[in-house]
């Protein structure tokens, strides 16, 4: 951690000087973080599904996470696109674009070159077929608790896993297509 000086401290003004003379001359406040530690992950994707998830179901993502590498914490949500995507945009709008999006919070760590993220999926609006007959043609929002499981490899931008359950479906990047993904490391921000 880096020290701030009493000369530094007392150059902060009448409340600098009012610090020293009552905490002393030995007394010097430290800044947590400096040692660049912390992390921002951002994964955008539009993912296909795998296994029980037929491969014609397309998925789009956006998710965040923050913290230290072994321990983060974040929210994100999804969206099903009803229609093949064009590159990471949803099909348009419903009913051919985002049905049954998801948003949820997450945590985790970053091993590696391997995001790993479990949580709980919070809410989801329902498809149009689906929504409430009192309200025809609009989809509705409901509280979901489903798990979400994520793998993504932030070197290359493979989704190896997206899933919620149950009955959430399975996804993964498509090769010819992979997640958009930003690491950014720092430390505390300071004026």
């Amino acid at each position: 951690m880096k020290k701030v000086s009493r000369k530094q401290l007392i150059k902060g003004g009448a409340g600098g000087a009012l610090a020293v003379g009552v905490l002393g001359p030995g007394a010097a406040p430290a800044f947590a973080g400096d040692d660049d530690s912390g992390l921002q992950v951002h994964v955008h994707g539009n993912l296909q599904g795998y296994g029980a998830t037929p491969s014609t179901v397309r998925l789009a993502v956006s998710f965040e996470v923050f913290g230290r590498d072994s321990s983060l914490a974040g929210a994100g949500w999804d969206g099903g696109t009803g229609t093949d995507p064009s590159g990471q945009v949803p099909g348009g709008p419903p009913p051919a674009g985002p049905v049954g999006a998801c948003y949820y919070t997450a945590s985790g760590s970053l091993e590696g070159e391997t995001l790993t993220l479990v949580g709980r999926s919070l809410f989801t609006n329902r498809a149009l077929a689906l929504a409430d007959s009192e309200d025809p043609g609009k989809s509705d929002t409901r509280a979901d608790g489903r798990d979400f499981n994520g793998t993504v490899n932030v070197n290359t931008g493979e989704v190896m896993n997206w899933s919620l359950s149950p009955q959430g479906g399975s996804f993964k990047s498509d090769p010819a297509n992979p997640a958009l993904v930003m690491v950014k490391h720092g430390g505390r921000t300071r004026p």
